[in-house]
């Protein structure tokens, strides 16, 4: 037999021993190579040998001259090389790789692939040939898997297998060929120990010699003439053949070997679950969507008249059917292109799952229709047999793995109730910020993020200490450099309605990194959509951690208890005016001496110099840190005692990488050092070097301000003190006039983070750091929001939310856009979650991820198809409420049924659930926070507040204006006194500036429901039709049921009280009353039973009453229940209030206000009519727009 013939014409093919080096190809191990195929074809001629092969041999490359063969240097035995146990999940957003390249990372290293034909068919009426139909199981690690294989297949690969061995070429042994050879094994191993820090080989032996492995021996002998009773033989054959053939990486590589294994690169990656099942198909072009594809002949192909026409124009002349590489996973279903290894499509399972085929359903009998509430999809397989199979293997999926998506859930969510959760609560921005900040710093593989509005210079820990560390944008450029992909979701706006410029936000992140990708949605003229908004606030972290609720990561969100109007960022007076938000000075330890004039920006200046001095002269000392709220002691005396400025001498001892001179946050950016230095100057207050009294604003040569050589040549002319201790800090021993009466904050709110929204909405968002209003003379809006964190499968639900609209918003705006890939569900099983990942306290909850879709936002193909979850667990949760509900809520917009503009239905079951209560005389409590007026530019009674007063109309109208309003409907019902069922409150704070005691509302965007100590409804969903009604805004929220109880009471009984729900409804009770602080002048409050009369009636009501009339006395606040028409107003906003006119003499009373809980005016504008007038721009606007 010739050397052509057995194909041999080959290097080194046989198996051979590895003697640690690498070899280049001899005739002499072609001329043994054949002696041996030779010897073992003619000893046993119903086996082919040929495929005899070293695994120590791989391809260099398949291109050029053709393949050109290389020895591993570095191949010991198999045994010897730590095998890894998964594919990290890092690898489904590696670079798509052709699925014909021989350098596909598709198995698991170091494991080897067992092969046990575990059962067969036997059919020799239907398959004369090949008779014999073998289900072969495989294992590989911690994966198994089934295919279904007829000899024919097994020929087929054989052959497939042979081409490829004789196609290879010999390598001659010059120079071009070896330096080829050596430059691939150094590529190859370098390759191999850095394609994953999780994938590194690491041998234990490395001089150990490798195993010799056993020809993959082919059985000639066709199923047709094997007899039954050889049929176990037949078997062990084909297993031989197969494991011996899956132990040479050069087969186990090949494009058809992979392809008769149905793997590929996403089967083994264990975050995605299972392997399921895989295999190349067909699938027809444009059946994205139905109807989407095909020639339709004016409707009558769809009507049914012809089924075969129908399909022979749909599949034949106007469709093409495509080679796809489609995959199921345990809750989800997609395809590959081949031809590049691009992700073309993932299809979540939902409850509009459906699978048919036959004639009627796809006009072929192996055909396949899938059908899901988003994708619609008709593809081919091989034969009628495969078709059946995977059919049946779709339908288990959907019904076992996929089960929870597929069957009906309570409130109709597209999510389950899940027991068994962890969960926490925020309460305000800064801890929630705060704790994203950390969860984002500790992602590992994918960030999740969808807003209606982001700002990307926010800071996300206060004060800014670390320079721009903190910032969102530095925090997503920091995970993306390390690899981490993040994925945004940002609201399109209408340019002329919204001045949130998302543009600029998405371009500021994507120029960040590439692995940083920005999506906005919709288009408004594509889609038609121009009145709704996508509401969410998500944030997602390996599909582990996901944050939920209605704080949007940007500008005037950040805040805290304290609720601060003022931040003038370097001195207030603390003696000219005290305020209830004012804190206390903190323990020397903590207590920064600044020199005259400073700032925070010589703060940090002066820390700088700190650390350098205790870098030199100690190692190891520990420098103060500066927290929220910290007194900066301004001391115009004195200058810093604990770190005195180096000398020259000390200088030039110091290294010259440190800088002493120059802030960490001024050296980032000179301009916005100057415009820093700009407000400063703004802002200054002088100081007296005589009497210490507080003066107009500063400029350079006033004594209050000294520039950097003035102050540095001052320190040059003052004697030297004696230094204290390396990182110690004076502990202020001086305490001067100017001491006692001046103090400072850290800045908190930078540039157009100071916002009041009422004064002044957003604009010019792309010069960050120019301020929006005059901090000076502007107080700003405080904002009142809560949020939470869900663990683990609650997670992924939340995360799978965010994938549907993801891949729905890349199929609509960048389908051919490779950089922009298809998102994957992760597994529901064994989720790794780290209990250390966040500083947050956790409880154990039942939690159901709710939301309200519709076609423009998710993507569904039937337009009518609405989820309005949220909508049904806030009716089915008032409707059970047994004892109290309380709600805090950015707006109340519910009329009663049959109201033809107001739909959603929570008016309603508040009204049925009182009404039962007062029929079965006990006491119930409906307890409603909300905005004292809505966040919209303008003045109440002026031509800019158009938008403010339409709001304002729907609330009032909503709660006690007209016969459809919840406490008309009360009263009218018999109830003498709604009031002592349902009550409805705002939040108002005061603080002092430039001396003149201030006030303004605290904005309530929270949107909340507690109900019995026992559910939390929380998320983005307002009260009104936009999010409750599903086909409007997009809204998502958790639904959070209590499983840990604590002792309680209700209505004087003893009550199981649950942890997460009472906890979090007992701190918003604290900080509404004023109770988070201690007062020695104030009696105790106990806020555990909300409901009985002595907490409704004698603590809510009256503090809330109390604080109202104290307000109106002090400040004439607006709105009041002392205006009811547009004239009073006017008189109303002419005179001046008592704190204008006597500030000093106002301050006992303010001391006596308690916390910021005060009654909403309802009669406020009631002789008005507050609807948009018809000329108006806002008048235009269809009243749904405003509901």
């Amino acid at each position: 037999m010739s050397l052509k013939e057995v194909g041999a014409s080959n290097p080194a093919l046989n198996d051979c021993e590895d003697n640690g080096t690498a070899s280049t190809v001899r005739m002499d191990d072609v001329d043994q190579t054949l002696d041996t195929s030779l010897a073992c074809y003619s000893l046993a001629e119903e086996y082919d040998d040929i495929l005899g092969f070293s695994d120590s041999i791989t391809i260099v490359s398949m291109g050029g001259e053709g393949p050109v063969l290389v020895q591993r240097q570095d191949d010991g035995d198999q045994e010897s090389i730590v095998p890894e146990s998964e594919i990290p999940y890092s690898y489904v957003h590696n670079p798509p790789i052709k699925f014909n390249s021989m350098h596909r990372n598709i198995f698991i290293p170091g494991l080897e692939i067992n092969v046990e034909i575990v059962d067969y068919e036997r059919s020799l009426t239907a398959h004369i040939l090949n008779p014999n139909l073998y289900t072969i199981k495989f294992t590989h690690g911690p994966f198994s898997w089934t295919i279904k294989k007829r000899y024919n297949h097994f020929r087929n690969l054989h052959q497939q297998l042979t081409t490829f061995r004789a196609s290879l070429n010999i390598p001659f042994p010059t120079k071009s060929h070896k330096e080829r050879r050596t430059s691939f094994r150094n590529m190859h191993n370098v390759h191999q120990c850095t394609a994953s820090p999780t994938m590194q080989m690491k041998l234990e032996k490395p001089n150990k010699k490798r195993k010799k492995s056993s020809l993959p021996r082919f059985p000639l002998k066709p199923d047709s003439l094997v007899s039954f009773d050889a049929i176990p033989e037949r078997k062990k054959q084909l297993e031989e053949y197969l494991y011996n053939l899956l132990n040479i990486s050069l087969y186990r590589n090949q494009q058809d070997t992979i392809n008769f294994l149905e793997v590929s690169h996403i089967s083994f990656i264990a975050a995605l679950g299972q392997k399921g099942k895989e295999c190349l198909i067909k699938k027809r072009t444009g059946s994205t969507r139905a109807g989407q594809a095909g020639f339709n002949c004016c409707g009558c192909l769809t009507a049914g008249c012809c089924i075969r026409c129908s399909y022979f124009c749909s599949d034949v002349v106007w469709s093409k059917w495509r080679n796809r590489w489609f995959f199921v996973k345990e809750t989800c279903f997609g395809y590959f292109r081949p031809k590049d290894g691009v992700l073309r499509c993932v299809v979540l399972f939902d409850q509009g799952f459906d699978i048919s085929s036959g004639m009627y359903s796809t006009g072929m009998r192996n055909g396949l229709q899938l059908a899901t509430n988003s994708r619609y999809l008709v593809v081919k397989h091989p034969t009628r047999r495969t078709a059946k199979e995977w059919m049946s293997y779709m339908k288990k999926v959907a019904n076992d793995t996929a089960r929870d998506f597929t069957m009906p859930n309570p409130h109709q969510s597209f999510a389950p109730s899940r027991p068994g959760m962890q969960a926490g609560w925020f309460v305000d921005g800064a801890s929630y910020m705060s704790a994203v900040a950390d969860a984002l710093e500790g992602a590992t593989e994918e960030i999740f993020i969808t807003d209606w509005m982001l700002s990307p210079e926010i800071h996300m820990k206060r004060p800014a200490i670390d320079g721009d560390y903190w910032r969102l944008d530095k925090i997503l450029k920091r995970k993306a450099e390390q690899g981490i992909k993040i994925f945004v979701l940002l609201f399109k706006e209408l340019d002329f309605a919204l001045g949130i410029n998302s543009y600029y936000s998405k371009q500021k992140l994507v120029e960040q990194h590439k692995n940083i990708m920005v999506l906005r949605h919709p288009d408004h003229a594509r889609a038609g959509v121009f009145f709704w908004a996508h509401h969410e606030k998500l944030v997602v972290v390996d599909q582990t951690y996901a944050f939920v609720g209605g704080i949007d990561l940007c500008y005037g969100r950040w805040d805290d208890y304290k609720h601060r109007l003022t931040d003038l960022g370097s001195i207030t007076s603390s003696s000219t005016c005290s305020s209830a938000n004012n804190t206390t000075l903190r323990k020397p330890s903590t207590v920064v001496e600044l020199d005259e004039g400073g700032t925070v920006a010589s703060l940090m200046r002066s820390t700088k110099n700190i650390a350098v001095v205790t870098a030199v002269d100690t190692v190891d000392k520990g420098l103060p840190v500066l927290e929220a709220g910290d007194k900066l002691l301004m001391a115009a005396a004195q200058k810093l005692a604990a770190a005195p400025a180096p000398t020259k001498s000390e200088s030039e001892e110091l290294p010259e990488n440190i800088k002493m001179d120059t802030p960490e946050m001024e050296r980032r950016n000179i301009m916005e050092k100057l415009k820093d230095m700009g407000r400063d100057l703004k802002n200054k207050i002088t100081l007296s070097e005589n009497d210490g009294d507080l003066g107009g604003k500063s400029s350079a040569s006033s004594p209050g301000y000294l520039s950097d050589d003035e102050r540095n040549k001052k320190k040059e002319e003052e004697p030297a003190k004696e230094p204290l201790p390396a990182g110690v800090m004076s502990p202020a021993p001086f305490k001067s006039k100017v001491v006692v009466e001046l103090d400072g904050q850290a800045k908190f709110w930078i540039g157009k983070d100071y916002i009041n929204f009422i004064v002044k909405d957003f604009s010019n968002l792309d010069m960050p750091y120019v301020d929006l209003v005059d901090r000076s003379t502007t107080i700003r809006m405080p904002w009142h929001d809560i949020a939470t964190v869900v663990l683990g499968q609650a997670a992924r639900d939340v995360a799978r939310h965010f994938i549907e609209r993801w891949n729905a918003t890349k199929l609509e705006k960048c389908r051919e856009n490779v950089q922009y890939p298809y998102l994957l569900p992760k597994s529901y099983n064994d989720i790794r979650i780290d209990q250390a990942f966040l500083d947050v306290p956790m409880q154990h909850v039942t939690c159901q991820v709710l939301r309200s879709a519709s076609s423009w936002n998710c993507g569904f193909i039937e337009q009518d198809y609405v989820e309005q979850s949220i909508h049904e667990a806030y009716v089915q949760t008032i409707s059970k409420a047994q004892h109290y509900i309380y709600i805090e809520n950015q707006f109340f917009i519910s009329l009663g049924m049959g109201n033809p503009t107001v739909k959603n239905q929570v008016a309603e079951y508040l009204f049925k659930r009182i009404m039962r209560a007062h029929r079965e005389k006990k006491p119930f409590r409906v307890y409603v926070v909300m905005p004292l007026l809505p966040a919209f530019e303008g003045e109440v009674g002026g031509a800019t507040g158009i938008s403010l007063r339409a709001i304002t109309h729907w609330n009032y109208e909503s709660i006690c204006r007209g016969k459809n309003s919840l406490l008309s409907r009360l009263s009218t019902a018999g109830i003498k006194n709604p009031m002592e069922y349902i009550s409805f409150h705002s939040l108002r704070t005061h603080s002092c500036l430039n001396g003149i005691p201030v006030t303004e509302l605290i904005y309530v965007h929270s949107k909340l429901l507690i109900a019995d100590d026992k559910v939390v409804i929380c998320g983005s969903a307002n009260i009104n039709d936009r999010s409750l009604l599903g086909k409007r805004d997009s809204e998502v929220c958790v639904m959070i049921t209590d499983e840990a109880f604590e002792e309680g009471r209700m209505n004087g009984e003893s009550y199981p009280c649950g942890i997460f729900a009472g906890k979090l409804r007992k701190y918003l009770f604290k900080e509404h009353l004023g109770l988070l602080e201690p007062a020695p002048n104030r009696a105790p409050v106990d806020v555990t039973d909300p409901v009985i009369d002595s907490f409704w009636n004698g603590v809510w009501r009256w503090t809330s009453r109390k604080n109202t009339r104290l307000f109106d006395e002090i400040f004439r606040c607006i709105p009041s229940d002392n205006v009811h028409s547009f004239v009073m107003l006017n008189k109303f906003l002419e005179e001046k209030s008592l704190a204008v006119l006597d500030p000093e003499g106002t301050q006992k009373a303010l001391q006596r206000i308690e916390g910021n809980l005060v009654d909403l005016p309802l009669k406020f504008l009631c002789n008005e009519v507050l609807t948009p007038p018809g000329t108006s721009k806002e008048g235009i606007m269809p009243t749904y727009m405003w509901t």
